[in-house]
């Protein structure tokens, strides 16, 4: 067996020089974070801070968590402001049963330290002192050396302590009051209302975690698809589908906004007419499935299946915004019905949801119209792109790519108009156009390797980088970015020329022509019959989106969302949402990544297409994991919404911050409680959770 030789003495010396050098930046750096971060334990030291912090957390951990009833005592004695020589001090005469106290000495100097002693009050039970002064204002006076309003007296009843007599102006020759208060408790403990409200806000938290942890899983999970790569690697598809595709998605949305949005707000305002919504929804289902027989039956003389697919993508796009407007017509019905309690909440919550529809119904359409054209659009073509001949597929190519270039960078400098810094989007999809250009022609007319390795990899890669930079500079440059990222100047609106009554602004001219040059010319070089990773883009656009949602903390969004909904839970449901939606889909899609393959390459090789195969190879590896990630963002809500509150986004974390500004400590500490047990229980169900069902 060949053993790997020692290394050289001059070796080993290299290694330990590198790992001391190692050290001693390791070292380096952290000396500066250290410093930066500010950290002073001399600070700590302050014996005011000590006692502050002492205070602080003594009140956080007796929260006032009970209340009871007290039966009250009180029993005062005059006390001279200075003292004259000739002052004789008011004789004490106790009554039998009766609490009194003594004053030693009975008038004194503001500052100074007087004794009193209290007799015949409720034994080990809480008192406290007051001064009283002659325009009836009640001081409470702490006891010397301490920072406590209240005292316990002793088991006979009796009590000795010191007090400073109150500094206040002009009182000399003044008779103040000295107010002894005992108080006892009786009858049984009970809730405070501190307790109370507190109550109520961890359950508006809960549910307000709960409602934004369930409306982040849909879109979590359908992103968690983009964003794995393993997903996404192999999927390719013809340039010249994709070119057409992406050139009718406008067309096809502006189709979806105008005609299918009517068609679905006639469907909206059926179901919510009433008696009509059963026969109407009996309708659609029934015209369903004739279509369907009718479209799938050989028999049928619908000619041949090009014209059928086509009529079904149709009616399928129709269908839908029906059922979507029907749906939300019914909500809207159900919301008229009175009702209070648990059938209230039901009604409301179907209300609100038929709101959102009917609001959303014109985008809606416009999505379903853009992507059923865009697929009738590719259905169209598929056949024709694979007959044309070399030549032709160059030059529709590069027409095709010249109109979706310019559509794309037009929607995305479109953007760049609401604010200054997304203008930066626009350079930054025009340097990825282009970075595939210089690739292209090296390969074209210098050299053409079927897969490069070692120093035309990395040629490539470089070409490709140069050619996103210079793509990124002149875009930057023709567009007049730099004003607007340095005194957050808006790009002009001015009109370049009106088409139809729309209006287009001359910077989002300039931008589709840019567009329009780098698609085209790359679309020219590649042809229509080249494989386009679409796999890829979407992986990278999606991650990219995640990334930059979970990048924004859920108090920066909490605050946004108060500005545009109010303040309340609402808006804490918002901001969460957003952010778990972002984390869950990078969790997901790290858990797809690392599925076992097997199952995906045997349902392949039965011929399985893509949707078959995520259904029965995929979908049931990830279930277990999605579950636990779920349960495990709910408890993440929960404390996350705390924060969320001190913005105004509701639940505990609103009422937590009231107190603390109020100097309310021992209430705080009922909140803190509350979130600590809920928090614990939520991990242990949790847990039970995952041990019974995955």
């Amino acid at each position: 067996m060949n053993q790997r030789p020692e290394p050289a003495r001059s070796q080993r010396a290299l290694r330990r020089l590198i790992l001391l050098l190692g050290a001693v930046v390791v070292l380096i750096i952290f000396s500066y974070g250290w410093n930066v971060t500010d950290i002073d334990f001399t600070v700590t030291q302050q014996p005011q801070r000590q006692e502050n912090v002492a205070s602080a957390l003594s009140e956080l951990l007796s929260p006032n968590i009970f209340e009871q009833d007290y039966e009250i005592q009180n029993t005062t004695q005059s006390f001279l402001m200075g003292c004259p020589t000739d002052y004789a001090a008011p004789e004490t005469t106790p009554v039998d049963g009766q609490p009194y106290i003594e004053i030693t000495p009975a008038c004194g100097e503001s500052g100074e330290i007087v004794t009193i002693r209290g007799y015949n009050f409720f034994p080990n039970s809480l008192a406290r002192i007051n001064w009283i002064a002659t325009d009836g204002e009640r001081r409470i006076r702490q006891v010397d050396n301490t920072q406590e309003d209240n005292f316990v007296t002793n088991g006979d009843g009796t009590f000795d302590v010191e007090i400073e007599i109150p500094r206040i102006r002009g009182t000399a020759g003044e008779t103040h009051t000295i107010e002894a208060q005992g108080r006892f408790p009786v009858g049984l403990p009970r809730f405070s209302e501190t307790a109370g409200i507190v109550a109520e806000k961890m359950v508006e938290t809960i549910f307000l975690a709960l409602i934004a942890t369930t409306i982040s899983i849909f879109p979590s999970a359908v992103l968690s698809f983009f964003a794995a790569h393993n997903l996404m690697r192999p999927v390719r598809i013809p340039l010249g589908n994709l070119l057409v595709a992406f050139i009718l998605l406008p067309i096809g949305y502006w189709i979806g906004a105008s005609l299918l949005s009517a068609l679905a707000t006639f469907a909206l305002n059926v179901g919510s007419g009433g008696f009509s919504t059963a026969a109407a929804g009996l309708i659609v289902v029934v015209g369903a499935v004739v279509s369907n027989r009718r479209l799938n039956n050989p028999t049928v003389m619908l000619g041949r299946s090009l014209p059928r697919s086509i009529l079904l993508t149709a009616l399928i796009a129709a269908g839908t915004v029906t059922a979507i407007g029907l749906l939300g017509g019914l909500a809207l019905l159900i919301d008229q019905v009175q009702a209070d309690g648990i059938i209230g909440n039901i009604t409301g919550f179907f209300g609100s949801l038929g709101e959102l529809i009917e609001l959303l119904l014109i985008p809606i359409s416009g999505i379903i119209g853009a992507f059923a054209l865009a697929s009738i659009g590719g259905t169209l073509t598929r056949g024709a792109l694979r007959q044309v001949t070399i030549p032709t597929s160059h030059l529709l190519g590069a027409g095709l790519g010249l109109l979706a270039g310019a559509i794309l960078l037009g929607i995305v400098a479109s953007i760049g108009m609401a604010a200054a810094w997304l203008g930066l989007l626009t350079p930054v999809i025009a340097a990825a156009l282009a970075s595939p250009l210089l690739p292209q022609l090296y390969r074209r007319f210098i050299s053409n390797p079927v897969r490069p390795v070692g120093a035309q990899k990395s040629l490539l890669s470089i070409l490709s980088w140069v050619g996103a930079v210079i793509a990124f500079i002149v875009t930057f440059s023709v567009l007049g970015l730099s004003q607007a990222l340095v005194e957050g100047v808006l790009p002009p609106r001015d009109v370049a020329f009106t088409i139809a009554g729309f209006e287009l602004p001359s910077y989002i001219l300039k931008a589709m022509l840019i567009g329009a040059v780098i698609a085209g010319i790359t679309g020219a070089l590649q042809s229509t019959r080249a494989n386009f990773g679409i796999g890829g883009v979407l992986y990278n656009i999606t991650r990219t989106i995640l990334n930059a949602l979970r990048s924004i903390e859920p108090l920066i969004m909490g605050l946004v969302f108060v500005i545009w909904v109010g303040i309340g839970p609402f808006a804490g449901v918002l901001a969460l949402a957003l952010h778990s939606i972002a984390s869950l889909g990078k969790l997901y899609s790290e858990q797809i990544e690392t599925i076992d393959s097997g199952p995906i390459e045997a349902l392949q090789s039965t011929g399985a297409n893509r949707l078959q195969t995520i259904m029965y190879a995929v979908v049931p590896q990830i279930i277990p994991s999605y579950i636990a990630f779920t349960m495990y963002r709910w408890d993440i809500n929960v404390r996350m919404s705390t924060i969320i509150g001190f913005v105004g986004g509701g639940g505990i974390g609103f009422l937590l911050q009231q107190q603390i500004n109020l100097l309310r400590y021992r209430d705080a500490g009922v909140a803190v409680l509350a979130i600590a047990i809920v928090v614990s229980i939520l991990d242990y169900a949790s847990a039970a959770i995952r041990e019974r069902y995955i």
